[in-house]
């Protein structure tokens, strides 16, 4: 018997078929794309979430601090004035929140911490936090979305 010549064998049945088809790549991208649809507002949550949990610990020490202003001067004004060891949350890098303080003329035993939204964190839901002389945990009235709290917020 006769052996064929190599030349009658068609091209593409010799060799041996790579990469993807379009169907199997379209399925891997929307399988991505659910994925991502998914595990990304997740994420950005978390990530708001810790920065609420940065700003908080912030707020707390910057009261700390006033409580120690207010024993060394039986007030929370004098000279120096207070000068906050923190007034921005994260302490480093790009400011998510502003904090200030504030004291009012007529009750000098008294002040109020404000953190107010900045940059990244400017959409946040929660709005902007306070804290006070009495360790009230609030947020500012009209800074905060439908549904929202300060207990909601501040955990």
């Amino acid at each position: 018997m006769r052996a064929r010549p190599r030349n009658l064998i068609p091209q593409r049945a010799r060799t041996v078929p790579r990469g993807f088809t379009l169907v199997e790549l379209l399925v891997a991208m929307a399988a991505l794309a659910v994925l991502a649809a998914i595990a990304l507002p997740a994420f950005f949550e978390q990530l708001a979430r810790a920065r609420r949990a940065e700003l908080q610990a912030a707020l707390l020490e910057d009261a700390g601090y006033m409580q120690h202003y207010y024993a060394a001067h039986d007030a929370f004004t004098g000279t120096p004035p207070p000068q906050l060891p923190f007034t921005q949350a994260p302490r480093q890098g790009v400011a998510a929140y502003r904090i200030a303080v504030s004291v009012p003329a007529d009750d000098p035993a008294a002040f109020t911490l404000t953190a107010t939204r900045a940059g990244a964190m400017s959409a946040d839901p929660c709005g902007d936090f306070t804290y006070d002389h009495l360790g009230r945990r609030g947020l500012v009235p009209g800074s905060f979305a439908a549904g929202r709290d300060a207990v909601r917020c501040w955990r």
